[in-house]
């Protein structure tokens, strides 16, 4: 099967082999860094308590759907999934951990199959470096992803950059912008870059479900 995704929230990152298959795909500049900036930096001396950073995040505390879409490449038709993820606050709310629930992902094939993926990812706002920070793990590798970000109020997107390592020495910059669309609605795109430049390989459409998050 295609390397798994590492791409579905903030966390979620898809190790996916997106190589030859997507030369065809439209093309942006070259990932670079995320900015360490965010509009909400604490005044306050105490450095080990949450801030205003760590409250941004917990509006996307809860229990929510998504819709997964997958590009195949130029002229192709995405491939489309869904799940659950369940986002709690951890450590007097100075963590979030998200719990990522996907069934089906695409195999060699491109045809859909069942996997039972399951991911976990652990969000917050490092007080010190004035960065957001995620860190992802799966049961299909063995290594985390370690992402940094910033934040736009006046657009509502975080902004997070990376390096997956599917390989010894294969590795790819990543990027993913969150943009919050109200408290009920969010939208993740997951960027890649190969051969220079950045690559559009996954939209992902996240919507608050009715259950009570998993406390």
């Amino acid at each position: 099967m295609s390397k798994i995704l590492t791409a579905l929230s903030l966390g979620m990152a898809v190790t996916f082999a997106v190589g030859p298959v997507f030369a065809g795909e439209k093309e942006t500049s070259p990932v670079t860094a995320a900015p360490a900036r965010s509009p909400n930096d604490s005044t306050s001396d105490d450095l080990t308590r949450p801030s205003a950073n760590q409250n941004l995040l917990g509006e996307l505390a809860g229990t929510w759907s998504y819709v997964l879409k997958i590009s195949m490449g130029s002229n192709k038709r995405p491939i489309e999934t869904n799940g659950v993820v369940v986002r709690q606050p951890i450590m007097g709310g100075r963590y979030f951990l998200a719990d990522f629930d996907v069934e089906m992902l695409p195999g060699t094939d491109g045809k859909l199959e069942k996997v039972n993926f399951k991911g976990k990812s652990i969000e917050g706002y490092d007080n010190v470096k004035k960065k957001f920070i995620s860190i992802w793990i799966d049961n299909a590798s063995t290594g985390p992803t370690i992402f940094e970000g910033s934040y736009d109020p006046a657009s509502r997107i975080f902004t997070y950059a990376g390096e997956t390592e599917p390989k010894p020495g294969q590795k790819t910059k990543v990027r993913e912008l969150i943009k919050v669309i109200d408290k009920n609605h969010y939208n993740l795109d997951w960027y890649e870059e190969h051969g220079g430049h950045e690559i559009k390989t996954i939209e992902i459409t996240y919507t608050r479900s009715s259950a009570p998050p998993d406390l």
